[in-house]
């Protein structure tokens, strides 16, 4: 699965971070961003999509490209 942050809505409440800590972080901007896509399984990553407040997470599928959330 592709995970694509959109570091203009993120507004670092970390909620993904809590949910995939493996998969997401805050950098010095306290934007959110990717250390390793595969850290976690695909329903923790949708989990962590779906409890970004701003929905600046999206995911896509590998081999489609088809758009998954939101």
């Amino acid at each position: 699965m592709k995970i694509v942050v959109n570091r203009g809505k993120c507004i670092a409440a970390a909620n993904c971070i809590g949910i995939a800590p493996k998969v997401f972080a805050l950098d010095g901007a306290r934007k959110a961003f990717v250390v390793d896509a595969t850290g976690a399984d695909e329903s923790a990553l949708v989990e962590a999509a779906e409890v970004c407040p701003t929905e600046a997470i999206s995911l896509f599928d590998d081999e489609t490209g088809e758009q998954l959330f939101p």
